[in-house]
C-alpha cells in the first residue's frame, strides 16, 4: 500500500538518494497501468535516474524503466490544478505566452494614456513593432513571475491599491512604477468576467482549499498516487504548497541534495538571518559549539556565526539555504520516519568524505561546516597523515587549475589532459567524464574542431556528445528556415544560395543531387553572378536603381542566351554564357525554378499579416522549398506545424488578430522552436559536453569546467529596471547569479575523483593576465588560506599560446601534448630523412615535358610531392562568390589581364591588323558585359587603368607580329639514357625576323619587376626550360613582354643549352627520390647577394621567413612549410647552397636584357605605345 504523505529524503551524495528512491519504488510499486510521475529540472538527472531504475534487480535496480512521466515542475503544477478543480482550461489566460499577445494588442492603445507616459517614450520610432513585441514579452514574463512569487501584490493591485511590500511592510509604489498596477487592472478588465478569477493566485487559493476537502477515497483519478521530486535545488513557495496539499491523498517523495548534515541556514547571511528565519529549525541540529540564534540575537552573535561558517558554503549556498528553510516549513519527519525505519531505510543519508585527496578535503570542510581556522588545522592533520602513510609522494591530481589564451586552447588543453587521464586510469570510461561550460553553443565549434578531427582508428580518439545545443546550431533545415525568414533583408548572395542548396530537403524538392553543386557553382561564377535577385531587389536594400550587373537575373539571362545561341556577340546588351548546353541544361531549369519561388516569397514576406495569414504563408513556404525525406527533418517540420497551431490558439485566446510584421513573427517562431526540452541526449556512453544548468552536476568521476572567465560565469543578466522583485528579496526567489553560484557548489561536490577548472587566463593579444570567475577566485583564495601559496601554485598550470609551441617538445618544460603531428615543426630533419629514405629509388623509364621542368624550378618541394607522392600543396584560391569586383589586385588582377591578353591574341590570329587600342577597348567592354569588371562609378577609372597597363605591351607585340614571320610549332625530343628519361614537348610562339633570326615572343600577364625594382625570378624561371629547348633547333632569342616591362633573352649555343637542359632533367629525377633543398625566390636572392654588403645567408633567410608586413616564401607554399618549416631546416648541411647553385646558377648567369637595351637591339623599329 502506498501511504500518502510529504516525505523528504536528504543527503550529501546523490547516489545514496537515488539508491533509496529506487529501493522504495521496488518495495511499493504502482499498479501496471499507472505512471510514475517524476519532477526534475534537467534531462541529465532524469536519464541518470532512469538508468538506475533499469539496472538488474541484483544490481539494485528494478530491471526496467517504463511507464515514467518525467516533466518539469511548472507543467505538473497546472496539471494538478486541473485534476483537483476540474473546470480549468488546458492553458490559463494568464500564461506567459497568452499574456504576450494580449499585451501586444493592448499596448498601442494603452501608451496613449497619461499613466503610461514612460512606455510611450520607449516605444517611439517602432515601425516594425519589434520593440512593442519585445516589451510585451518582458512584461508577460515579469507578470508571470509576480503570479508565482508576488501573488499578494497582484491581489492588492486588483483591489485598486498601488502598494507593494518592502522590508516586510506594505508601502506605496514609487511614482514611476505605478503604471504596473494600472497595467494589471487593465489586463483584468480586458478579460471576460469568468476569466478574471482564473489567475494563478486565485486558482492556487482555490486549489489549496479544495485539497483540504480531499480524502484518499475522493482523490481525483487524474491526480497521481505518487509524485517523486528528485534533485531539484530550488522550488518556489507556491510549488511546495501544492506538493504539501496533495500529500494528503498522494505520496510526495522529495530527494534533496544537502551539503551538510548540520543546520546551516543562519550561517550564510547573518544580516538577514533574524528576518528570514524566525521559525526554529526542525530537522537538523546546529553544528556543535555554535550559539543558538533567535530573533533577538545581537549583531555580534550574528557576525560570530558568519565567521564560524565555511566561507565557500557562505558565498555559494544562498539558494540552497532558502530551499532548505522552505522545506522545513512543510517537512513533518515524525509522520514518516517510522515508515522508513520499518523498511530499514534512513531519511538522512549523509556520508562524510574520507579520502586524503585535496578535493575530498574541501568537500569535507563543507560537510563539517569548517571555518577557515578549522580548515587550516584539518589540512595540517591531513598532510601529516599523508606523509605517515607515504602517500604524499604522489602528486594530488584531484583538483587543478588551467590558464589558457583562448576558448579553443582551453579545449585543446582539455584533450591532452583527458588523454593523459585515460592513460593513467585504465578503468576510466568516457561516460565517467562530464565537461560543462557556461554556454555550449559558444564552445561547440571548438569542441568539434578539436575532438571531432580525430578518426576512430586513431588511439587518441575520444567519443563525445554535445548536449543542450539549440536547433539553430545543429540542424541544417533549421538554419535554412532561419535564412528564409530573413529574405526581405537578404542580399541573395551566391554563397547563401549555395549553402541553401546543401540542405537535403531543398535538393529533394527541386530534384537536385549533391553532385550537381560543383557544376552549378562553375556556371554561376562564370556567368558573373555575385548577389541580388535583380535591380529591383537591390533597390529595396537602398542601392541606386538600375544596378543589374552581377545579379541572378543578369547571370541567368546570359546562361539562357548562351544555351539558345551559343558563343558569339552580345544580343541587346546581353553577352552569352555558352557553357550551358545539352542535357545538363535541365539543371539550369531547376535553378530558375528555385529562384522564382524565392522571389515570390521575398515579395510576400514583406507585408504585415495577421497570425492566420502568416500561418498559411509559412505552410506555403515550407511546402514550396522543402521535401523532407529524413526522419529528423520530418520531426522539425512537425514541430513547426505544432508551434504554428499553438500560436494560432494562443492568439485566438488572447483575441489577437492584428497584422504583425515579419520581424515579430520570425522572433516568435525561431525562439519557440529553439527552446530546450527534456528529450535531448545525455549520458550517451561518451564524454558529455553540456551547459552548466540546475542539477546538471550529477555525480561523475571527473568533472571539468571550461570557460570560467570573469564576466562569463556567473552569467550576467541585465536586470529590468521595472522589476520590483529585485527591491524586495524573499526566500525562494530565483536569481540567475545565485543559481550559478549554487551550480558551482554542486559541481564541486559532485566530482568524485577530480575537478578540472580552466579559463582564459591570458590575453591572446598582449599576453596580459586575466582574472577568472569570481567563484574560481573565491575557491583559489580559500586554498591560499588553508593550503598555502605553494600548494596553489602547484595546482595551477599555464600553457603556451599555440598548440604547436616549442615548449611542448622540450623535455625540460614538463608539459606534454598528444598532438604529435606538430613535432615535425621542430624535428624536420629526422622526419624528412626517414620518409625520403623509405621511398624506393625511381628506376623505371619516365617521360617528362618542359612543364615538369618549369614546375621544378618554380617550386622543387611542390614538384616532389606532386610527381612522387601525388599530393598537391597548391592553395586553392577560393573565388569571391559574393562580392562584385571593385579594385582587382593580386591573383584577380593577373586573371583579368591574362583573359584580356588571350582574347586579343585570339582576335589577332584571325585579323592581325586590328588596332591594339581599339581591340583592347572592345575586349574590356566584353569583360564588363560579362560582369567581370567593377560597375557604377568604379567602372570608368578601372577600365582606363587596365587599358593603360596592357596597351604598351599589346602594341609592341602586334608590331612585332606584323614585322616577323610566324614559324610552325616544333617537336622536341631529348633522351637521357643514363636515367631512362625522355623529354618530349612542343615549342610554339616561334617567329623569324627580317634578318633571319629565330625568336620566341611571349606576352605575359605577370609583373616582372617588384616594387623594389628587383626582378621576379620565379616568373622568369618558368620560361627558362623553354628558352633552353628552343636553342636545340638553332640560336633563338626569347622576347618577354609584360605590363610593366619588355625583356630580351639572348640565344645560347646549342651544346651549352643541351647541357643545362640535361642537368635539369637529372635534378628532376633526383628530386623524385630526395627533395632538393632549394626555394626559387630564396635561392635566387642567395646567389645574387653581394657578400661585401650583406651576408647572403641572412638575405636568403629574410626572403624565406618574411618580415614586417611581408610574407615569406615559406608562407606561400604548403609544400615548403611541410618539408622545411624554417630556414635552418632548408639550409641543412650545405645542401641549400649546393642545390641552389645546381638549379638556378645557369639561369642567373644568362639573365635577360633590361628594358633600356631593347630599343638598341630593335634598331630602326619604332615602338608606338
Amino acid at each position: 500500500m502506498i501511504q500518502p504523505g510529504f516525505m523528504v529524503l536528504q543527503g550529501n551524495r546523490l547516489e545514496s538518494l537515488r539508491a533509496v528512491c529506487v529501493e522504495w519504488l521496488q518495495r511499493y510499486p504502482l499498479t501496471p497501468l499507472e505512471n510514475e510521475v517524476i519532477l526534475v529540472q534537467s534531462n541529465g538527472i532524469a536519464q541518470w535516474l532512469k538508468l538506475a531504475l533499469a539496472e538488474d534487480v541484483e544490481q539494485g535496480g528494478c530491471g526496467i524503466a517504463a511507464a515514467m512521466d518525467v516533466c518539469l515542475p511548472a507543467r505538473y503544477l497546472w496539471r494538478a490544478y486541473r485534476a483537483v478543480l476540474g473546470d480549468l482550461p488546458n492553458t490559463s489566460p494568464y500564461d506567459k505566452d497568452l499574456l504576450t499577445w494580449r499585451l501586444l494588442r493592448l499596448l498601442p492603445s494603452l501608451v496613449t494614456l497619461p499613466e503610461f507616459e514612460r512606455l510611450r517614450r520607449f516605444l517611439q520610432q517602432d515601425p516594425g513593432q519589434r520593440k512593442t513585441y519585445q516589451l510585451a514579452q518582458r512584461l508577460a514574463d515579469l507578470l508571470d513571475q509576480y503570479q508565482i512569487y508576488r501573488a499578494d501584490w497582484l491581489n492588492a493591485w486588483a483591489q485598486g491599491r498601488d502598494e507593494f511590500t518592502l522590508d516586510q511592510a506594505w508601502q506605496p509604489l514609487p511614482a514611476n512604477q505605478r503604471w504596473q498596477a494600472e497595467l494589471w487592472r487593465r489586463l483584468l478588465e480586458d478579460l471576460h468576467p469568468e476569466q478574471r478569477e482564473t489567475s494563478r493566485a486565485h486558482i492556487h487559493q482555490r486549489f489549496l482549499h479544495a485539497c483540504t476537502q480531499l480524502t484518499p477515497e475522493t482523490r481525483p483519478a487524474q491526480l497521481p498516487r505518487r509524485v517523486i521530486v528528485f534533485g531539484l535545488s530550488s522550488l518556489p513557495q507556491q510549488m511546495l504548497e501544492v506538493l504539501s496539499a496533495v500529500s494528503s491523498v498522494s505520496q510526495v517523495l522529495l530527494c534533496v541534495h544537502n551539503p551538510s548534515p548540520y543546520y546551516w541556514g543562519d550561517l550564510v547571511d547573518p544580516h538577514a538571518a533574524r528576518f528570514l528565519f524566525k521559525q526554529a529549525y526542525q530537522r537538523h541540529a546546529p553544528k556543535p559549539g555554535l550559539p543558538p540564534l533567535h530573533a533577538e540575537s545581537d549583531d555580534q552573535t550574528l557576525e560570530h556565526l558568519f565567521l564560524q561558517a565555511n566561507p565557500l558554503l557562505a558565498a555559494w549556498g544562498k539558494q540552497g539555504r532558502d530551499y532548505m528553510r522552505l522545506l522545513d516549513e512543510h517537512d513533518q519527519t515524525q509522520q514518516y520516519r517510522a515508515l522508513f525505519q520499518q523498511n530499514k531505510l534512513d531519511i538522512d543519508l549523509f556520508e562524510a568524505p574520507t579520502s586524503a585527496s585535496l578535493l575530498h578535503q574541501i568537500q569535507a570542510d563543507i560537510y563539517h561546516l569548517r571555518s577557515l581556522d578549522e580548515a587550516r588545522l584539518a589540512a595540517q592533520a591531513l598532510t601529516a597523515e599523508a606523509l605517515a602513510t607515504e602517500r604524499g609522494v604522489d602528486k594530488d591530481l584531484s583538483l587543478s587549475f588551467h590558464r589558457a589564451h583562448s576558448s579553443q586552447r582551453e579545449v585543446e588543453i582539455l584533450q591532452d589532459y583527458l588523454l593523459a587521464l585515460f592513460a593513467r586510469e585504465p578503468d576510466l570510461k568516457p561516460r565517467d567524464v562530464l565537461v560543462m561550460v557556461p554556454d555550449i553553443n559558444t564552445f561547440a565549434p571548438y569542441i568539434r574542431a578539436v575532438f571531432g578531427r580525430i578518426q576512430r582508428q586513431d588511439p587518441r580518439y575520444l567519443p563525445f556528445t554535445l548536449s543542450d545545443q539549440g536547433q539553430r546550431q545543429q540542424h541544417p533545415l533549421f538554419v535554412a528556415l532561419t535564412w528564409l525568414l530573413a529574405l526581405p533583408e537578404s542580399r541573395f548572395s551566391v554563397s547563401e544560395l549555395l549553402d541553401f542548396l546543401d540542405v537535403k530537403a531543398v535538393q529533394a524538392r527541386f530534384g537536385l543531387e549533391a553532385s550537381d553543386k560543383p557544376l552549378l557553382q562553375r556556371w554561376i561564377e562564370g556567368a558573373g553572378i555575385r548577389w541580388g535577385l535583380d535591380a529591383e531587389q537591390r533597390q529595396a536594400l537602398g542601392l541606386p536603381p538600375g544596378l543589374q550587373q552581377n545579379t541572378w537575373e543578369f547571370g541567368l539571362q546570359r546562361m539562357l542566351l548562351g544555351y539558345a545561341l551559343g558563343p558569339g556577340e552580345a544580343w541587346q546588351g546581353i553577352h552569352p554564357y555558352a557553357e550551358v548546353a545539352g542535357l545538363s541544361a535541365e539543371l539550369l531549369g531547376k535553378l530558375m525554378q528555385l529562384l522564382n519561388r524565392l522571389e515570390w516569397h521575398w515579395q510576400g514576406l514583406q507585408t504585415p499579416q495577421t497570425p492566420d495569414e502568416w500561418s498559411h504563408r509559412l505552410h506555403a513556404l515550407v511546402q514550396d522549398l522543402f521535401l523532407c525525406e529524413e526522419e529528423r527533418d520530418q520531426q522539425l517540420i512537425r514541430r513547426i506545424e505544432e508551434r504554428l497551431q499553438d500560436w494560432l490558439e494562443a492568439c485566438q485566446a488572447a483575441e489577437f488578430a492584428e497584422p504583425i510584421s515579419l520581424d515579430v513573427m520570425r522572433d516568435f517562431l525561431l525562439q519557440s522552436l529553439d527552446q530546450p526540452h527534456l528529450t535531448q541526449r545525455f549520458l550517451a556512453g561518451a564524454i558529455n559536453f553540456a551547459t552548466l544548468m540546475p542539477m546538471r552536476a550529477i555525480p561523475f568521476r571527473h568533472i571539468c569546467l571550461l570557460g570560467m572567465n570573469d564576466g562569463d560565469y556567473p552569467r550576467q543578466v541585465n536586470p529590468i529596471d521595472f522589476d520590483l522583485m529585485r527591491l524586495n528579496y524573499r526566500a525562494g526567489d530565483r536569481s540567475r547569479r545565485e543559481d550559478d553560484r549554487y551550480l558551482f557548489l554542486e559541481a564541486l561536490l559532485s566530482a568524485r575523483e577530480g575537478l578540472y577548472i580552466s579559463w582564459t587566463g591570458y590575453s591572446i593579444r598582449d599576453n596580459s593576465e586575466r582574472a577568472p570567475s569570481v567563484l574560481v577566485g573565491q575557491l583559489r583564495d580559500y586554498l591560499l588560506s588553508t593550503q598555502g601559496p605553494e600548494c596553489l601554485a602547484a595546482l595551477t598550470q599555464d600553457y603556451p599560446l599555440q598548440a604547436f609551441s616549442h615548449q611542448y617538445f622540450r623535455q625540460s618544460s614538463g608539459q606534454r601534448t598528444f598532438a604529435h603531428e606538430w613535432a615535425g615543426i621542430y624535428h624536420p630533419g629526422s622526419i624528412t630523412t626517414q620518409r625520403s629514405d623509405a621511398l624506393t629509388p625511381v628506376q623505371d623509364a619516365r617521360e617528362l615535358s618542359l612543364t615538369h621542368l618549369s614546375q621544378l624550378l618554380r617550386n622543387p618541394a611542390a614538384s616532389f610531392f606532386q610527381e612522387r607522392l601525388g599530393i598537391s600543396f597548391y592553395d586553392e584560391i577560393l573565388p569571391e562568390l559574393d562580392d562584385e569586383p571593385f579594385d582587382l589586385q593580386g591573383l584577380a588582377l593577373w586573371k583579368q589581364q591574362h583573359t584580356l591578353i588571350e582574347a586579343c591574341l585570339e582576335a589577332w590570329s584571325l585579323r592581325p591588323d586590328q588596332p591594339a587600342a581599339a581591340l583592347l577597348h572592345e575586349k574590356i567592354d566584353e569583360q564588363l558585359g560579362c560582369g567581370n569588371l567593377p560597375l557604377g562609378p568604379f567602372a570608368q577609372s578601372y577600365q582606363e587603368s587596365l587599358h593603360a597597363r596592357l596597351l604598351p605591351a599589346l602594341s609592341l607585340y602586334q608590331q612585332l607580329l606584323l614585322t616577323w614571320q610566324a614559324l610552325p610549332s616544333e617537336t622536341l625530343t631529348l633522351q637521357l639514357d643514363t636515367l631512362a628519361l625522355t623529354l618530349q614537348d612542343e615549342l610554339d610562339h616561334l617567329y623569324q625576323t627580317a634578318q633571319g633570326q629565330r625568336v620566341r615572343c611571349l606576352l605575359l600577364a605577370s609583373q616582372i619587376w617588384s616594387g623594389r625594382k628587383q626582378m621576379k625570378w620565379h616568373h622568369l624561371a618558368r620560361q627558362w626550360p623553354q628558352h633552353l629547348a628552343a636553342q636545340l633547333q638553332g640560336p633563338t632569342d626569347t622576347w618577354i613582354l609584360g605590363p610593366d616591362t619588355q625583356l630580351l633573352w639572348p640565344s645560347l649555343p646549342a651544346d651549352q643549352a643541351q647541357v643545362h637542359l640535361c642537368s635539369l632533367m637529372q635534378l628532376w629525377h633526383s628530386n623524385l627520390n630526395v627533395p632538393l633543398q632549394a626555394a626559387c625566390q630564396t635561392s635566387c636572392a642567395f646567389l645574387l647577394a653581394d657578400p661585401e654588403k650583406k651576408d647572403p645567408l641572412w638575405v636568403a633567410e629574410e626572403i624565406y621567413m618574411g618580415g614586417f608586413q611581408r610574407q615569406g616564401e615559406v608562407q606561400q607554399s604548403g609544400a615548403l612549410a611541410r618539408l622545411w618549416p624554417n630556414f635552418q631546416a632548408l639550409q641543412g648541411e650545405q645542401g641549400f647552397e649546393r642545390d641552389s647553385q645546381a638549379l638556378y646558377g645557369a639561369l642567373l648567369q644568362h639573365p635577360p636584357h633590361k628594358p633600356d637595351q631593347i630599343l638598341r637591339d630593335l634598331g630602326a623599329l619604332e615602338v608606338k605605345a
